[in-house]
């Protein structure tokens, strides 16, 4: 564990009922910031207990990277006992996560929710909203990709769609959760009430879309980061005599080019019939000509390491990055410096992995993870021992 300070949510409790990535995204952020989540499953678990790569044969590396720092019970609503368990739970929350509204014998409608916790706070997670005709639809990551034109400046053109390597859609909506919870935290606050708070997949990856459906509004010119990048071939860096780097010379004196080439050995591109172009560019993949005159640029750092190269750039006056893939990722010293990798308990057992660290930094009361995800049900037990008697308000 990375240490034990409680985090800023420290004294709010959420209860997720959700499975997948957002939903427990967020239940996780939450936890990291100090919140005690209480994970509800039904006995058969969240389906990304079983997602590869698992480790022993027990839950995967997913699973126990999204649920981190969560008290987890099993909840079988078919169950009156359970759903009283449930119910209680809700009722002493400030926050519920939900993303699976139609369990049968659930009753998780958000006005009886509230009726019985009027400071609850209800977030719905779904793949494409609350309301139109996409409204049912169930969440998955690669439609709300490819319905939100996600894909549209990935891979080359006139061939497949490229989906995005990851399940961006249930990332960036568990970012814009997170911020909702919050605001709602503060605005009760003032009301003394909670509200029902909706994210989808699909309106998400339309918001982190907007700046390039701006630039699509009429343009005088197609080029551009924002928008020729619909059209440019894939970028995958400057191969140097060891490494891919990118660089960019935007913020460089035009006079340094010169000076730049010379030091680079690169005499002969002033023949070239690209050279105007090259000269006038300001190179890496945001460059204007960049992919016309990638093939320059390689020939003139295929002589020297990667480190050489981007000093080189550096001292006059462009900017250089490795081109990391995992190994190197991990590897880099910045990666150490800042924290972001630690190392938890990995289940019931001694053994430890490797997960990334929250992504914030408070100076008073710092975010941390304090346990492991939950084996199926493991603190429900001790959870239901905690609980105080109520009256019964409602049906179980």
């Amino acid at each position: 564990m990375t240490g034990a300070a409680s985090g800023p949510l420290d004294g709010f409790r959420v209860v997720e009922i959700a499975e997948g990535v957002a939903g427990p995204a967020i239940g996780m952020q939450l936890g990291d910031a100090g919140a005690d989540v209480i994970k509800i499953e039904t006995p058969q678990g969240d389906r990304t207990r079983a997602w590869a790569p698992a480790v022993d044969g027990r839950d995967s590396i997913p699973f126990r990277s999204l649920n981190r720092n969560k008290r987890g019970v099993v909840v079988d609503w078919a169950v009156a006992a359970d759903r009283e368990l449930a119910r209680d739970l809700l009722a002493d929350a400030d926050v519920v996560i939900v993303d699976l509204p139609e369990l049968p014998h659930a009753d998780l409608d958000p006005k009886r929710l509230s009726e019985q916790n009027p400071r609850l706070i209800y977030l719905a997670v779904s793949g494409f909203g609350a309301q139109g005709p996409w409204a049912h639809r169930p969440a998955a990551d690669l439609p709300a990709q490819l319905s939100s034109e996600t894909t549209a400046s990935l891979g080359v053109t006139g061939e497949e769609p490229v989906r995005v390597g990851t399940d961006v859609g249930g990332m960036y909506a568990a970012i814009y959760g997170v911020q909702a919870v919050c605001a709602a935290l503060w605005e009760r606050e003032t009301s003394g009430l909670g509200q029902r708070v909706d994210v989808s997949l699909f309106g998400s990856l339309i918001a982190m879309r907007s700046t390039l459906w701006v630039a699509l509004s009429n343009p005088d010119e197609w080029w551009g980061f924002h928008l020729d990048s619909y059209a440019k071939p894939p970028d995958h860096g400057y191969q140097c005599a060891d490494l891919p780097i990118y660089f960019s010379l935007a913020r460089m004196d035009r006079d340094s080019m010169s000076a730049l080439l010379a030091d680079l050995d690169m005499p002969w591109v002033r023949d070239d019939p690209l050279f105007p172009l090259l000269a006038a560019d300001t190179g890496g993949g945001t460059g204007r000509h960049a992919h016309e005159v990638h093939h320059l640029w390689e020939r003139g750092f295929a002589k020297w390491p990667a480190d050489q190269v981007m000093a080189t750039i550096e001292r006059h006056g462009g900017i250089a990055f490795p081109m990391n893939d995992y190994a190197r990722l991990v590897a880099q010293p910045q990666v150490q410096a800042t924290g972001v990798l630690a190392r938890i308990p990995d289940g019931n057992d001694s053994d430890e992995f490797t997960t990334i660290s929250p992504p914030w930094e408070f100076s008073d009361t710092p975010a941390s993870i304090r346990r492991s995800a939950p084996a199926l049900g493991e603190h429900t037990a001790e959870i239901q021992s905690q609980l105080p008697r109520r009256e019964k308000v409602g049906p179980a």
